[in-house]
């Protein structure tokens, strides 16, 4: 395993070697000159002389005087130190910009999975113990509206639903605005701010579960009877084991092999957040923020954001590697 490892390990390091040429070569030759970004607004307040100037400042400061082969490695040396480069937009650098809508798409899409996993699962297992029964045929016309409906129109139903309709919930945002005034008055304690949070995630959330459970739950029950298909079940069954042991214990363990391989596109979908459904809802989350910053063109965002997604991608495969070796003993690491 140690050998694995280090291989996987090593090849990782020159994936992502070659991604950050391409991430570079792709966002340097955009149209545009972040030294003008700097300095937008700023013209008026400057003679042309002055302007070009400073352009001219930046530009040294920034190392874009410099070849591109010295950029992309002055780049490349910032970001193993830890600096990501700034972010124009809201001059900051860019880990403090991402920090919260990072955070925010990481607690949510957690839950997401959390439900999802924990209902779709018993669902696609009893679906294809139940193949051709009403509850599988059931599960099956769910899944068909889950596919056919986009995420966004699933938000503005539950909007309709729970805040038209029946007033419970809000229609969006990340807490209530009068949160920190009533926090610093006493009016409300932690604890109240926490729930007031927890209500504003609720349709977010639903909405990222119903449009999950739908191919995830097609996807387990495809696997399950499969796995119930095979001789080993039959033979299993002919020795008079208990039908739980027989599912649990033979089938749903081989069919984990594939629900894993699903199971690392989620993984990297927590840190990439729902572009849409953070519109719908106003939730400050990383789906906003990089399609703010490719509206923005604020490459230093996007440059980290795309790196830092090369790389949980293959962190992703590894574990998943790894997963394969401890539900399914017949594979070996090579």
């Amino acid at each position: 395993m140690v050998k694995f490892l280090i291989k996987r390990i090593f090849y990782i390091i020159f994936v992502l070697f070659i991604v950050s040429i391409f991430v570079f070569i792709l966002f340097r030759t955009m149209p545009g000159d972040p030294a003008l970004m700097f300095l937008e607004g700023a013209q008026g307040d400057m003679t042309p002389q002055e302007f070009e100037e400073a352009i001219q400042r930046i530009r040294e400061m920034l190392g874009l005087d410099q070849s591109y082969i010295h950029q992309y490695f002055a780049w490349i040396g910032q970001m193993l130190q830890g600096n990501f480069g700034y972010n124009f937009p809201f001059r900051v650098p860019v880990l403090e910009a991402i920090r919260t809508p990072m955070l925010n798409t990481i607690v949510m899409n957690i839950f997401v999975l959390i439900i999802v996993f924990a209902i779709t699962i018993p669902m696609g297992i009893y679906a294809a113990i139940k193949r051709g029964k009403l509850f599988d045929n059931g599960a099956l016309f769910f899944t068909t509206i889950g596919f056919s409906f986009p995420n966004f129109l699933f938000g503005l139903l539950m909007i309709i639903i729970f805040n038209v309709w029946l007033g419970w919930l809000p229609t969006g945002g990340m807490r209530d605005p009068m949160a920190q005034i009533w926090l610093e008055d006493g009016t409300w304690t932690q604890w109240d701010a926490l729930l007031d949070r927890a209500k504003y995630m609720i349709l977010p959330i639903l909405t990222l579960v119903l449009v999950g459970m739908a191919g995830l739950m097609r996807f387990v029950r495809s696997a399950m009877i499969d796995a119930l298909n095979q001789d080993y079940i039959r033979t299993a069954r002919s020795k008079g084991l208990a039908e739980k042991t027989v599912i649990y214990s033979h089938a749903f363990r081989n069919a984990l092999v594939p629900i894993v391989t699903v199971t690392a596109g989620w993984f990297i979908g927590i840190f990439g957040g729902s572009v849409l459904v953070e519109r719908v809802f106003s939730w400050n989350g990383m789906g906003i923020v990089m399609i703010d910053a490719l509206g923005q063109r604020d490459v230093a965002t996007l440059k980290a954001m795309t790196v830092f997604y090369s790389l949980i991608s293959f962190v992703g495969l590894l574990v998943v590697d790894i997963v394969y070796v401890l539900v399914d003993p017949r594979i070996r690491f090579e």
